[in-house]
């Protein structure tokens, strides 16, 4: 009986070390990892600004990949929401975005990320700039209270599980930074500042057009589509067509070698007379992103390329032609001004 009363007195003692002891370890806990990636801190931001692309970089999206994930919220920012429901491996909880912040030059998007029975911890992305690209810190950090109450126990073993954190998450901090520097090292090189798309649903229009290919000299592709349109206006009066929008283009191919398109001006009805180059047709009709490219038309082409990069690391794929919408007249406006609407189909 003495041994068994001296070994629950060694236990008892055992166990208000240990209660002692939790009291004196860090009440929080902090992980870090960083890695530069060759893109600009704008790409970077609109990736880790939304969970559109998650999984395609997430280090925990591998060891569950039946997990079932719900999204809410807005697509992107603020409120931004994923939930998830996985294997032992990644458990269940939600992770909403919590603050955004892409206006200074040192950009941050901080996140809310809750366990359920596991506990709750905050997130964070901060972007600087780079000798090459960006400079991307990922962090985690996480409160370890430790009160008399019915969560006692937990907390306290809590307590000990925050000194080997950094351990137990660290390698996955490190294996997501690597796939999110893959993932986005994949993307066009362009800083896309300035531009956002609008996602819209687009109505299908009657149009008369001109298909054409032009150099992508910016003053033989204004004559060939001076000529187009011309060409398109006459048969309209020809025929008694009213022209109910301004001009557009449908690219059909650009490279290097030059321009393809429809020349296209939208009108009440196609059913005029045959001709040999004026054609008659429907715009395309579904979904697309639109963006707005405001200055002169030597712009246009730096607008097209930032809106297709905007696309990639937003998480869209175009699947149709892009249309061009010249909303102005260059000839009664500053150049500076003028503004060209491009949309582009997207699944």
């Amino acid at each position: 009986m003495r041994f068994i009363g001296r070994l629950l007195k060694l236990l008892i003692l055992l166990l208000l070390l240990l209660v002692g002891v939790a009291f004196l370890l860090p009440a929080t806990v902090h992980v870090e990892r960083s890695i530069a990636i060759d893109r600009p801190a704008s790409e970077v931001f609109a990736v880790v600004n939304s969970f559109k692309l998650f999984n395609a970089w997430s280090p925990w999206a591998e060891k569950d990949p039946n997990a079932k994930y719900t999204f809410e919220g807005p697509r992107s920012g603020v409120g931004a929401k994923i939930s998830w429901v996985g294997n032992e491996q990644v458990g269940s909880g939600n992770q909403t975005i919590t603050e955004s912040d892409s206006k200074q030059a040192d950009k941050r998007v901080s996140s809310a990320i809750d366990f359920g029975e596991m506990g709750k911890v905050s997130a964070d992305f901060f972007l600087s700039p780079a000798p090459k690209g960006s400079q991307v810190r990922w962090t985690m950090d996480m409160n370890l209270p430790l009160s008399f109450d019915q969560k006692f126990v937990s907390n306290l073993i809590g307590r000990y599980m925050g000194l080997f954190m950094d351990k137990l998450v660290g390698p996955d901090y490190e294996r997501g930074l690597g796939k999110l520097k893959v993932l986005l090292e994949g993307f066009p090189n362009i800083d896309i500042t300035g531009i956002d798309g609008e996602p819209v649903e687009l109505a299908a229009h009657k149009i008369l057009f001109v298909s054409g290919h032009s150099s992508n000299d910016l003053a033989a592709t204004t004559a060939t589509l001076a000529a187009a349109y011309t060409q398109i206006r006459s048969y309209a009066f020809a025929n008694k067509i009213l022209l109910v929008d301004g001009p557009q283009t449908i690219t059909t191919n650009a490279d290097t070698s030059g321009w393809q398109f429809d020349a296209a001006i939208p009108v009440d009805r196609i059913d005029g007379a045959a001709d040999e180059q004026v054609k008659s047709g429907t715009t395309y009709a579904g979904k697309a992103v639109q963006f707005y490219s405001v200055g002169s038309y030597d712009k246009l082409a730096g607008s097209i390329a930032q809106a297709h990069a905007w696309l990639a690391v937003n998480g869209y794929q175009p699947t149709d032609r892009l249309i061009e919408q010249y909303i102005d007249d260059p000839a009664s406006m500053p150049a500076e001004q003028v503004r060209t609407l491009i949309q582009i189909p997207v699944k």
